[in-house]
């Protein structure tokens, strides 16, 4: 019989023994073969694919939303699972799904992991794999633009992996982008492929963006635009809206669009939003801006007379001319009855660069800095680099080139009192309990009393001026019409037929609330902004008015 002595030394040896094998076998593994297990754990995890899910959603000013997430699947497989690639292919064929060059081509050759087709219905998916056993899905999220076409080019849309690409869902894509997930590709013990998920609890982000749109008027005008640009035979037709006291954006439409569900289907010109990158001569809409100079810079006398030449005048060997011809008016009567040649004559006095200086400050020439919209910044050259016509061109609307958001901001400050504001299409940006609302950002442009006298010349232009076909019998409008040349790239100079037709102004005319601005470009029945934007203008405008609760005129209030 054994001692207890020696029963406890044989196992002592035994473990001894057993932990030397180990410690050779894992040196062996670990140092000598290290490498080729190295690669071997490699080839084991075939690939790693990153997704993002509950991606922020976006809203508009009445918390309607605009973009939302949907459950959809992805189908993939496992090249070292087929056995018959090319019947692979004619199999998906057969199934309605037509491969790229690229994609055939890494069927045929790789053995890991190959996505076949993205984005689809849970439903579709399930019927691919019952027909098809080689395949398999996951269930991802990407985006869905219940509204479709209306105000896609505020929103934007995301790619294939729900990235943001353009628009807001772009601007804001670090807030919106939402949880990272990562799917890994695995063998098995038997060398069969299977996918991943990481599933460990984690936090869940929770953003939003809430816009200042608010859809109904958005929907409205887009409808709108379309009709009146289809009566007018023009190209297209473009509106924009502004709170006058916040810079809130309510409406940025167009008569053209796409749908964010399918945007891969249109050019990227038609991704853009036209308030923040049509750019045209404004003509007499921008008569305004030179009045508001005259009023604020030289206390200009609104009952000044000036001889308008009976509409024909000769300066610097080019000859202006006046759609009617008038004899002696008063400066008021220059900006009612829209005479070219009596603004010229106002603006005779006053110095280039100071006259330059106060359009830089009103915001010409430069982006607004809205968040999202991917302005232009038009044209507004340098008083140093001015001919002598440069000036009176100026002071009628010409030689400079805006967009309709510069110049609906513009008008937003006339109605406010003087105040030039950044336009806001983004009302309040939240993530994680923390929410960041953008700031009113003003800068004082004119004084409060040169605003209220244009305000009211403004008012005038509607009752018996140039404007009055955008007269209302529900709601006070004040206003300007313009009708501007467009510049004929191709052929290097103005179109004798193509004009840009424009209504700016604000309403009500005596309380202003909104700032709004309609462009067609290049209308057929009628060059004349007062003849084609007038119109649609008072239609929106009184829509807009009926549907926000504003004040209705002194007419409707005594009925």
């Amino acid at each position: 019989m054994f001692s207890e002595k020696s029963r406890i030394l044989f196992f002592l040896y035994v473990c001894i023994f057993f932990a030397l094998v180990i410690g050779v076998r894992l040196f062996h593994l670990q140092v000598l073969e290290g490498d080729f297990y190295a690669k071997l754990a490699g080839n084991q995890a075939e690939k790693t694919i990153t997704t993002y899910r509950g991606r922020g959603e976006i809203y508009d000013r009445t918390g309607k939303p605009m973009a939302i997430n949907r459950r959809v699947a992805s189908v993939f497989v496992f090249g070292s699972n087929l056995k018959d690639r090319r019947k692979f292919i004619i199999d998906l064929a057969n199934n309605g799904i037509t491969m790229s060059k690229s994609n055939k081509k890494r069927v045929y050759k790789s053995d890991g992991f190959v996505w076949i087709k993205r984005n689809i219905g849970i439903e579709e998916a399930r019927e691919l794999k019952k027909n098809i056993p080689e395949l398999d899905y996951t269930v991802t999220e990407n985006r869905l633009y219940p509204e479709n076409e209306l105000a896609s080019s505020v929103i934007g849309f995301t790619g294939t992996d729900n990235q943001g690409l353009w628009g807001l869902e772009g601007r804001f894509e670090k807030v919106l982008k939402g949880d990272k997930t990562e799917l890994v590709s695995l063998r098995d013990s038997t060398g069969r492929l299977i996918l991943f998920e990481d599933t460990r609890d984690k936090k869940r982000t929770v953003s939003s963006v809430h816009t200042t749109i608010d859809m109904y008027l958005q929907g409205t005008v887009e409808h709108l635009l379309r009709e009146d640009a289809a009566a007018f035979r023009a190209r297209e037709g473009v509106a924009v809206a502004m709170d006058v006291k916040t810079g809130d954006i309510l409406f940025a439409a167009s008569s053209g669009g796409f749908d964010p569900n399918n945007f891969r289907s249109y050019g990227k010109s038609d991704w853009k939003n036209r308030a923040a990158t049509f750019l045209y001569e404004p003509g007499s809409i921008f008569k305004p801006v030179s009045f508001s100079y005259l009023l604020d810079r030289h206390s200009q006398d609104i009952e000044e007379k000036v001889d308008c030449e009976m509409g024909r005048y000769t300066i610097y060997g080019h000859t202006i001319k006046d759609v009617h011809r008038y004899g002696m008016l008063t400066a008021k009567d220059v900006l009612v009855k829209s005479s070219n040649i009596g603004i010229i004559k106002l603006t005779k006095k006053v110095k280039n660069e100071d006259f330059y200086e106060f359009l830089s400050i009103a915001g010409f020439g430069a982006k607004t800095g809205v968040l999202g919209l991917g302005e232009e910044e038009g044209l507004l050259r340098s008083y140093k680099n001015w001919s002598g016509l440069s000036r009176p061109s100026l002071s009628m609307g010409q030689e400079i080139l805006v967009t309709p958001l510069q110049m609906v901001r513009f008008y937003a400050a006339v109605a406010n009192g003087g105040f030039l504001l950044k336009p806001r299409i983004v009302k309040e940006v939240s993530k994680n309990g923390r929410t960041v609302t953008p700031e009113v950002d003003r800068l004082p442009i004119m004084s409060e009393t040169s605003a209220t006298k244009l305000g009211k010349i403004l008012a005038e232009v509607v009752e018996e001026g140039t404007g009055k076909r955008a007269k209302s019998s529900y709601i006070d409008i004040a206003g300007k019409t313009g009708t501007g040349q467009r510049f004929d790239s191709e052929k290097g100079e103005y179109s004798s037929r193509d004009y840009a037709a424009s209504f700016a102004g604000f309403f009500p005319a005596d309380d202003p609330k909104i700032a709004m601005v309609v462009v067609y470009d290049s209308p057929r029945t009628s060059i004349y902004g007062g003849s084609t934007a007038a119109r649609t203008y008072r239609k929106i405008a009184e829509i807009a008015s009926l549907y926000l609760g504003l004040k209705r005129n002194v007419i409707n209030e005594s009925l």
